[in-house]
């Protein structure tokens, strides 16, 4: 009940997996990035980088929430994180010193 209940309210209807899971690469050390990643699986990469896999209903949505690190971030994947990224207000990076807004590295 608890599997079916939890996939519910991740919008799924099979399973209690996220719909959308992304990959990204933050500009932040791994500790930071655990103390504020509730299900999502971050890896080391550096003293000041990591990798995080993030889930949830929407690609909109987690590009939203991954936003939040107020970070640089690299998109590895999927294609629609990468066009979520173009399509969410909340997840524009904010503004660098010269009023520029830097975008995300998308490859």
């Amino acid at each position: 009940m608890a599997t079916y209940v939890t996939g519910r309210f991740r919008g799924s209807t099979d399973s209690s997996a996220w719909p959308c899971v992304g990959e990204v690469i933050l500009n932040l050390p791994a500790a930071a990035v655990a103390t504020y990643t509730r299900d999502g699986l971050v890896e080391e990469l550096g003293p000041d980088r990591c990798k995080l896999v993030q889930g949830s209903w929407s690609w909109v949505g987690l590009a939203a929430a991954l936003g939040r690190f107020d970070a640089d971030i690299e998109v590895t994947g999927p294609a629609e994180l990468k066009a979520a990224f173009g399509d969410s207000p909340a997840a524009t990076p904010k503004q660098q010193d010269d009023g520029r807004l830097p975008t995300p590295i998308l490859r």
